[in-house]
């Protein structure tokens, strides 16, 4: 309730929805305007005061709405892009789902190096369940021709994987892009600075374009679960709006059938303004 609240506060003070909202109103005081020209003044008051209720009615029921949506279709410029409540792992087998892995790829869940409760760590315990399956995996990752090694030989102090590949870079295993979206201190924590996640984004959308071969590409809330933006606090609206920012400036295009989908947890919802996110339609950030 305290969010939904919030979410009314914020839609109050956006000049971009009372211009919307207005439009209905509007066209309903033009033509009572015009209705009353041919009347006389003691009827003139009453429907005043009609119009009035209806007005403040109106603005009610329109901005409890708005603050209430839980998913918004946007068209930008030509893409359909698709911001819903959703699990990444109930999605349509016919499209590409994005899981976010560190620049290392790491593979080892231990509620230490990759926890289990996160998405990276339900992917790899779901499909790759044994020792076996992870040593083919990480054989397939070293021998991809498509990623894009950045560093070999790094040590690093508490384990994991010694090869770092570029922020943005996509792994395609199956029907999932997994993609190197996070960085690693010396003690494992997982960071990125406001330059590196835009960039990232940036690689990562040019990746997608050569990769999703006319399909849906469906992503949860990259960077959501990051340790530590190092230089920024973002919010999960400010997330979100940075990841569809990238993605104008990207000027990558889906075509029909095939649509970007981002999928918000449910626990996240209550975060989402997803009325505002409309502006990105034509403005932008």
């Amino acid at each position: 309730m305290i969010k939904r609240i919030s979410k009314i506060k914020d839609l109050l003070f956006d000049l971009s929805i009372w211009r919307r909202a207005w439009v209905v109103p509007g066209l309903i005081f033009a033509a009572g305007n015009t209705v009353l020209t041919f009347i006389e003044l003691k009827c003139k008051t009453t429907l005043f005061f009609i119009l009035l209720v209806f007005l403040i009615i109106y603005f009610v029921g329109y901005f409890i709405k708005a603050s209430g949506l839980k998913g918004v279709t946007l068209n930008i410029e030509g893409s359909s892009i698709v911001v819903e409540s959703g699990d990444i792992f109930q999605q349509d087998a016919d499209s590409y789902k994005v899981i976010a892995f560190n620049e290392f790829f790491d593979t080892k869940v231990d509620d230490n190096l990759i926890s289990a409760s996160s998405l990276n760590g339900m992917y790899l315990l779901n499909n790759y369940p044994n020792d076996n399956d992870i040593i083919d995996f990480d054989n397939r990752v070293r021998n991809d021709p498509r990623l894009q090694m950045k560093e070999e030989g790094v040590h690093r102090r508490l384990g994991g994987k010694s090869t770092k590949y570029e922020l943005g870079s996509i792994f395609k295993d199956k029907d999932y892009f997994l993609v190197a979206f996070s960085k690693f201190n010396d003690k494992n924590e997982a960071n990125l600075r406001l330059a590196e996640y835009a960039t990232c984004l940036i690689k990562f959308w040019d990746e997608v374009n050569a990769l999703y071969n006319r399909k849906t590409v469906i992503l949860p809330l990259l960077g959501s679960g990051i340790t530590r933006h190092k230089d920024f606090n973002a919010s999960n609206q400010e997330l979100l709006e940075v990841i569809l920012w990238t993605f104008k400036i990207s000027k990558v295009k889906f075509r029909e059938p095939s649509k970007v989908k981002i999928v918000i947890h449910e626990s996240q919802i209550g975060d989402i303004n997803f009325y505002k996110l409309k502006e990105f339609e034509t403005n932008g950030i």
